[in-house]
């Protein structure tokens, strides 16, 4: 071996043990902590280990870079995708989101520790007093009322998100044009369901006379015979007492709420009526003008302005509200069963106990038009949809005729559209909803003798009222301002109240 060769070999050592020697000085601390055994007497030093403060304020590494890439809305692809392939189906679009907080002394709470049995409601055997008390009032609630869509938490498509920042503007401020229905009012059964009488926290009214529901507010005004009248709050299950007037001696046979909603008037078989202010809770005693002997079937005009009573012998008298003025009477044939004003309060349709049907101008103070129903022979009320398209007319043999209205002024002997011959005594009662999409029909000469038809199918709900259900003698009946509840008087102290589950709202 030359010299040559054994200095390169010696060089080669040389690194090779350097190399090494990096390599050992890093390892012994390793080494040390591995092989490091403590004594039982050092066991509970080694118990408590220090922490890095940035581990306590912000977590490890791997949390901490996780809170960042949330808040500027990256996504991490080891943690998401591990969470998607773990519940794929919590990531669909569309589900409803968890709630943002909850209380755990709800879930604590059971409906036996609520609800006891009192003399009113008696034992509570249809309760089970385990169930959570937030799942039933949840339950009840919906039951009742759906759950308006403004509530529904759901997570926005992508499709939503395109949309304009001048949409989005709009929205908030109420000019964007509403989208249509995505469903129409099924034809041949209705959702409905029957909840607590409208009067059920006095049934102090004695015979029910009238009942009216207030334009704005979500209450209702029940009148009866005893001179009594209560305004009641409308929620289906408690319906609570808000306000009651009394008028002595003063049988109330007609209420009527103002549409402006701050006035209420109260007719009966006297002379007089009264005026009452809804904000200041104050009546006013008036005696009617003229020779008007009676006031106990009225109707007030849709602009608030002027009061159509019937009188003796097919007298028709107008005058106006606030003044009390008699403006001009009208003479018809046959005595007055009902009255039907146009929405521009420029005409009224009035129903008499005889075979015609006449119409009054109030520009010209005239009789303008009258028709003949057809099949008619006596008579007994009269409604005109809120849309002005369609005109109902009752009769005393329990037919119900549907005419266009624009149709009857062409023609003495008008044709009707439709024709309903499902109730078989007198028609007492005709009303329409908001929509003009439903025709409620009633008949007071036998007990649950009601129908609500469609529109514009003209055909007649199956399923309403229920079999099993006791409505009684409906005398008269009324919507709710959007048709979720409509109410009827009877011959007896109750007023039955009905939730219409398709119609929204109040």
């Amino acid at each position: 071996m030359s010299s040559d060769e054994s200095s390169d070999g010696l060089e080669e050592l040389r690194s090779l043990k350097a190399l090494y020697g990096e390599q050992e000085q890093e390892k012994p601390a390793k080494i040390k902590r591995e092989r490091f055994i403590p004594k039982a007497s050092q066991a509970k030093e080694l118990n408590y280990v220090e922490v890095p403060m940035e581990k306590v304020l912000f977590g490890d590494r791997q949390r901490l870079l996780t809170n960042l890439a949330k808040s500027v809305g990256l996504k991490l692809p080891n943690d998401d995708e591990d969470e998607q392939d773990k519940n794929p189906a919590e990531s669909k679009p569309g589900d409803k989101r968890k709630a943002a907080w909850s209380d755990s002394d709800d879930e604590d709470l059971h409906v036996g520790d609520v609800k006891k049995a009192t003399k009113h409601t008696g034992p509570l055997n249809h309760l089970r007093k385990d169930k959570s008390y937030k799942e039933y009032l949840t339950a009840r609630f919906q039951r009742t009322l759906n759950q308006p869509k403004w509530a529904e938490k759901k997570v926005k498509n992508e499709d939503d998100e395109d949309a304009s920042s001048d949409e989005e503007l709009l929205k908030t401020v109420g000019f964007i044009d509403r989208k249509a229905r995505s469903s129409s009012l099924p034809q041949k059964t209705l959702n409905f369901k029957r909840v607590k009488d409208l009067n059920r926290a006095t049934y102090a009214e004695g015979k029910v006379t009238s009942i009216q529901f207030h334009p704005t507010s979500t209450a209702a005004l029940v009148a009866g015979k005893n001179g009594l009248a209560t305004i009641y709050a409308v929620d289906g299950q408690k319906n609570e007492k808000l306000h009651s007037m009394r008028f002595k001696s003063f049988p109330l046979a007609c209420t009527r709420i103002a549409p402006c909603g701050t006035k209420a008037y109260f007719g009966s078989t006297k002379n007089i009526y009264y005026s009452y202010d809804l904000l200041e809770a104050k009546d006013s005693r008036r005696r009617l003008p003229g020779d008007i002997p009676l006031m106990h079937r009225f109707e007030l005009s849709p602009c608030g302005q002027f009061i159509v009573t019937a009188g003796r012998y097919g007298a028709i008298h107008l005058f106006t509200a606030k003044t009390n003025e008699l403006l001009h009477s009208f003479k018809q044939e046959g005595k007055v069963k009902g009255f039907a004003w146009s929405a521009d309060s420029k005409r009224i349709l009035v129903c008499g106990s005889t075979c015609n049907v006449t119409v009054l101008n109030l520009r010209q103070n005239l009789i303008e038009h009258s028709f003949m129903d057809d099949g008619c022979i006596y008579g007994d009320s009269i409604q005109l949809s809120p849309n002005q398209r369609l005109l109902a007319t009752g009769s005393q043999e329990g037919v119900v005729n549907i005419y266009d209205y624009e149709s009857v002024f062409a023609s003495k002997t008008p044709q009707p559209e439709k024709r309903f011959m499902n109730l078989r005594t007198a028609i007492t009662d005709l009303q329409f909803n908001h929509t003009s999409e439903v025709l409620a029909m009633c008949s007071s000469r036998a007990p649950n003798a009601v129908k609500l038809a469609h529109f514009p199918s003209a055909t007649v709900y199956s399923n309403f009222p229920a079999q099993h259900e006791k409505v009684g003698s409906v005398t008269s009946m009324a919507f709710s301002p959007h048709s979720s509840f409509l109410a009827f008087t009877t011959k007896g102290k109750e007023v039955p109240l009905f939730r219409l589950k398709y119609f929204k709202g109040y």
